[in-house]
């Protein structure tokens, strides 16, 4: 995985199944454990009976173990969703100063689907779902509504054990947890899907503690597709700025480039730059450039295969030549906006030296871009 020294991050507010790490307005006390809870609007926790059992319900919400500072960790929950929808996880490895951690959830209402799981890790404040959404990332599994399912995490240096209901199989292992946070704390949620309200979740026989020796990753990555031909492995990436001061741009100038240094960033295993890796969005600053150089001997035609989130301003030798939205939604209410290269353009190459430049815009689930050159 490509490092690099991250910023602190800017706590987002609630998006659908991502809740602050740091708002805390209230205690629970359930299973001999104190844990604080949001204060959201429709939220809910409190304890109470559900299927037999004395259970933490959530309901647009977060409960957390605040003295939890685990890395190499178990985590062990029975969770029962009360509709057939909404998101129902865990973060972990959670570290509220730079805005990274682990996260896993389920879906109920895409049981049998091939993103009825995911994992992700957050970088800088930002979710990586719509980036990485693999075979070691999301699963198809049977996710039952009103009915006891147990899920088991085993996390052990940069790997992980996802169990879902099969406690001697892991459903997803994770070959490299993303997010570099080594230690972090812990919590628990469950958030309806948008504009399905009552879609929380009641919460059992949770179980959070360090791994021992006896603690040991079991699965294996699951095969992926071979990376493309001619794969762009790394970028130049500018400083952040507001995507409405190019809006309207139709040839860059030197006056809107960023004068601040920019910086290499090398792709991911799945051959996705992952541009939360360079700076948090803060101050409404969604927006970066992503440069690529390419010499040509003579004039020549190349043809540019490439995927992004959310949306992409494409500039090749300072003048706009594509403009794409692949943004959650944007199409129609199914499309997820996961990347892939779906979309390409004709290079009109001159002798000599060639710059390709991307302004990719990000607004929710992933700020990423990839790139493959055709001869």
């Amino acid at each position: 995985m490509f490092k690099h020294v991250l910023k602190p991050a800017a706590l987002a507010g609630l998006l659908i199944y991502a809740f602050p790490s740091v708002a805390s307005a209230g205690e629970v006390e359930f299973e001999g454990k104190t844990w604080t809870t949001g204060d959201f609007d429709g939220s809910e926790a409190r304890v109470g009976e559900y299927l037999g059992r004395t259970a933490l319900y959530l309901g647009r919400n977060f409960a957390g173990l605040p003295d939890i500072d685990l890395g190499d960790m178990v985590i062990e929950y029975d969770y029962a969703a009360t509709h057939a929808s909404g998101f129902i996880g865990v973060r972990f490895r959670d570290n509220l100063e730079t805005g990274n951690r682990e996260q896993f959830y389920t879906r109920p209402h895409q049981s049998g689907q091939p993103d009825a799981t995911q994992y992700m890790g957050v970088i800088n404040g930002a979710s990586t779902w719509q980036l990485h959404a693999g075979p070691n990332e999301a699963v198809a599994t049977e996710l039952t509504a009103q009915t006891w399912i147990k899920v088991r995490i085993v996390a052990i240096g940069d790997r992980a054990d996802i169990f879902v209901g099969d406690m001697t199989t892991p459903l997803i292992h994770v070959p490299d947890l993303r997010s570099e946070s080594e230690a972090g704390s812990f919590s628990i949620y469950a958030s309806d899907r948008g504009g399905i309200n009552d879609t929380g979740a009641y919460i059992s026989k949770v179980i959070v503690r360090a791994a021992t020796s006896e603690d040991a990753i079991i699965g294996s990555p699951a095969e992926t597709a071979p990376l493309e031909d001619g794969l762009v492995r790394a970028f130049e990436v500018s400083p952040p700025f507001k995507e409405e001061t190019i809006s309207s741009t139709y040839l860059l100038t030197d006056a809107q480039m960023p004068s601040d240094p920019w910086i290499e960033l090398g792709v991911e295993s799945d051959g996705i730059a992952n541009l939360a890796r360079t700076t948090a969005i803060e101050d409404g600053k969604n927006t970066v450039f992503v440069r690529m150089m390419l010499d040509a001997e003579s004039a020549e035609k190349r043809m540019l295969r490439f995927g992004y989130s959310d949306r992409v301003r494409l500039f090749v030798n300072g003048e706009l030549v594509f403009f794409g939205n692949a943004q959650w939604r944007s199409r129609d209410h199914r499309f997820l906006g996961t990347i892939s290269l779906e979309d390409s353009i004709a290079l009109h190459l001159k002798p000599g030296r060639n710059e390709i430049i991307a302004a990719v815009s990000e607004s929710f689930g992933g700020w990423g871009f990839k790139a493959a050159l055709q001869d």
